[in-house]
């Protein structure tokens, strides 16, 4: 793998630097373990055809680092590498440069994400994205890479949380978005009352058997809007300790679609679903369609977090409408400020969503306009 290392030499960084860098890049994506052996410096010198004395330079270089130690005899070791290892200021090769990490590819983010570039983009700043893949360990192993190649902060947006588990101090600054356990600098949506608005909506059209389908709602966002969800129908006088739950395992279309057949399957179906993402409600007209429910005459819908493919569908799914672009680039003017040297105290912002009244939950009975 060393000889895919590149040297430039017209580049402003010097050879020393260059190799510190790409040596570096190879530690932090674990293509180097710990514990391994850099080549000798003379095999390293011959290998990119340079000076040993720039190549023992730049390995003199990387043990101030801390990501290498060299003992007589046995040579040059990698070492161990946490979430703190890569602190500012030890490795910084890319300048205006922060680290977003995402919980997956679902639509919903793009939004978001432009928020965060419009905010970057006024000072010059370079977003590097990181995809989580809902995993909190992955997430919380995304600050090697990230800080590796430049991020001089982190915005964290709902799953996991770069250096979980390491000294506060040893990390860049992080913004934490749509994550209602963290502490620090945190942004969110008021999903509770969400929650709240959605189900009571579907409480003014007369139901009473309101399904709720979810992602496991141990999760905190998840449970926040469960929450409000529940708090609308205690008001009603509806038990919502019988009321119909499914618990799915992503945001997809599919899971939308088993997550509504398992609510029909059982003895007291809803007559309405409350989904907690805007795919799954999608998958919940799949299924209803092709089962031969008609929408929103048998079965009324509400999705959360709302993307521009539910205005197509038929009938167009009403759903909460989330602030996307404003809490990203709220998020980056926080960020920002905190890398700037802000001594603001850490806070809770919240951000409150819309519902976006379409076609599937039909004519509301409180809206004299809608009656014929």
């Amino acid at each position: 793998m060393f000889s895919e290392i590149r040297l430039d030499p017209s580049s402003d960084l010097t050879i020393v630097g260059q190799i510190r860098a790409q040596v570096t890049l190879l530690i932090a994506d674990g293509r180097i373990e710990p514990g391994s052996r850099l080549p000798a410096v003379r095999t390293m010198a011959e290998l990119l055809e340079i000076n040993v004395n720039t190549v023992r330079s730049a390995y003199a270089r990387l043990e101030e680092d801390g990501l290498v130690v060299t003992r007589h005899g046995v040579g040059t070791i990698v070492q161990p590498l946490d979430a703190g290892t890569l602190k500012p200021g030890a490795s910084r090769y890319l300048s205006n440069t922060v680290g977003v990490l995402i919980a997956g590819l679902d639509p919903f983010y793009l939004e978001m994400l432009r928020g965060i570039e419009a905010k970057a983009d006024e000072q010059g700043w370079l977003d590097l994205i990181f995809d989580s893949q809902d995993s909190s360990p992955r997430a919380a192993a995304a600050i090697r890479p990230l800080t590796a190649r430049g991020a001089q902060g982190i915005i964290a947006v709902s799953i996991g949380a770069p250096g979980e588990g390491s000294a506060e101090d040893t990390l860049p600054p992080i913004v934490y978005v749509d994550q209602p356990s963290r502490s620090g600098q945190v942004l969110l949506f008021d999903v509770d009352q969400a929650g709240y608005d959605a189900t009571r909506h579907l409480l003014q059209h007369g139901h009473r058997r309101i399904g709720f389908i979810s992602l496991p709602i141990e999760w905190p966002n998840q449970r926040e809007l469960f929450d409000g969800y529940r708090r609308a129908l205690r008001e009603e006088g509806v038990d919502p300790e019988v009321s119909p739950l499914s618990v799915v395992e992503d945001f997809g279309v599919a899971s939308g679609r088993s997550g509504l057949a398992a609510l029909l399957e059982r003895g007291d179906a809803p007559t309405a679903v409350l989904t907690s993402g805007a795919m799954l409600a999608v998958g919940v007209l799949q299924e209803a369609h092709l089962r031969g429910s008609r929408v929103p005459a048998d079965l009324a819908i509400i999705g959360f977090a709302d993307v521009e493919v539910t205005k197509a569908t038929y009938p167009p799914l009403t759903m909460v409408s989330l602030p996307a672009f404003d809490i990203g680039f709220a998020a980056m003017s926080t960020l920002q400020r905190m890398m700037g040297g802000s001594s603001e105290k850490p806070k809770r912002s919240l951000f409150a969503g819309t519902l976006e009244i379409r076609e599937s939950c039909g004519p509301h009975p409180m809206d004299r306009r809608s009656v014929r």
